[in-house]
C-alpha cells in the first residue's frame, strides 16, 4: 500500500509546503533537489543497477541505453520540468509540459514493487518537483479545480505505473528489461539534476555538502 500513498502524500506535502511557505526565492528547493537528485542517483546504483545485472542478460545495458533515449525524448516534451525547469507560458503551462511530466512520473513507478529503496528515492525526488510545480500553477490563470486537478494528476502518475506494471500479467516475464530501461531514464534525470544544480559550472559548499550528504544516505539506506 506505501508504494501507492507515500508518492502521492509526496506531491501533497510539496505542494501545501509552496502554499503555506510562500517562498519568496527559491535556494532552500534548489538545495533539495539537488539532494533529491543524489539521492536517486545513489539509490539507483546502489539497488537498481547491480540487479538489472545480476538478474539479466547480455542485452540489459541496451535496455539501460533505450531508458536515457526515452528520458531525452521525454525532455523535448516537459523541457526539463522533471529536473525542476518548470515555466509558464502567457500565464499557462503548455499542455505538452504537463505530458512529458506524467509520463515520465509513471515510468517511474514502474519498478516500484520490486525495489523498495526506489519507493523512497522516488518520493524524495517528488517533493521539490511537486513544490515546483505547484508555484508554476499558482501563476498561472488557471482556476482552483483546475490547478487541484493537475496537481493530482501528477500525484498518482507513479502509483499507477507501479500498479500497471505489478497487475498485468503480459508484464511479468520483462520485468528485469523495465527496471533496466527505468534505470536508464533515472540515471539521466539525476546526473542531469546535480549538473545543474552548478552556478557558472562551480559547486557551492552548501550544494556540495547536501549532494554528498543523499549520496551518503542512499548508501546507508541500501
Amino acid at each position: 500500500m506505501n508504494n501507492y500513498l507515500l508518492p502521492i502524500a509526496a506531491v501533497i506535502l510539496g505542494g501545501l509546503s509552496i502554499l503555506i511557505w510562500k517562498p519568496k526565492e527559491l535556494r532552500s528547493v534548489k538545495l533539495l533537489l539537488a539532494f533529491s537528485g543524489a539521492f536517486l542517483l545513489g539509490t539507483t546504483l546502489t539497488s537498481l543497477l547491480p540487479s538489472v545485472f545480476a538478474n539479466g542478460n547480455e542485452h540489459t545495458s541496451y535496455w539501460i541505453l533505450a531508458g536515457i533515449i526515452i528520458q531525452i525524448l521525454l525532455e523535448q516534451l516537459s523541457k526539463g520540468a522533471e529536473h525542476g525547469h518548470i515555466h509558464t507560458s502567457n500565464n499557462r503551462i503548455p499542455l505538452t509540459l504537463l505530458g512529458g511530466l506524467y509520463l515520465h512520473a509513471f515510468i517511474e513507478g514502474f519498478p516500484i514493487h520490486q525495489h523498495n529503496d526506489l519507493l523512497w528515492a522516488i518520493v524524495i525526488h517528488k517533493l521539490p518537483i511537486a513544490m515546483l510545480l505547484t508555484l508554476a500553477i499558482w501563476q498561472t490563470n488557471f482556476n482552483f479545480s483546475k490547478k487541484v486537478m493537475i496537481l493530482i494528476g501528477f500525484a498518482i502518475m507513479t502509483p499507477l505505473g507501479s500498479y500497471l506494471n505489478f497487475y498485468t500479467p503480459i508484464l511479468q516475464p520483462y520485468s528485469v528489461h523495465i527496471t533496466a530501461l527505468v534505470v536508464g531514464v533515472l540515471l539521466h534525470i539525476s546526473t542531469t539534476i546535480l549538473f545543474e544544480s552548478t552556478e557558472n559550472h562551480k559547486f557551492n559548499i552548501s550544494k556540495l555538502l547536501v549532494i554528498v550528504i543523499g549520496i551518503g544516505l542512499s548508501i546507508l539506506k541500501h
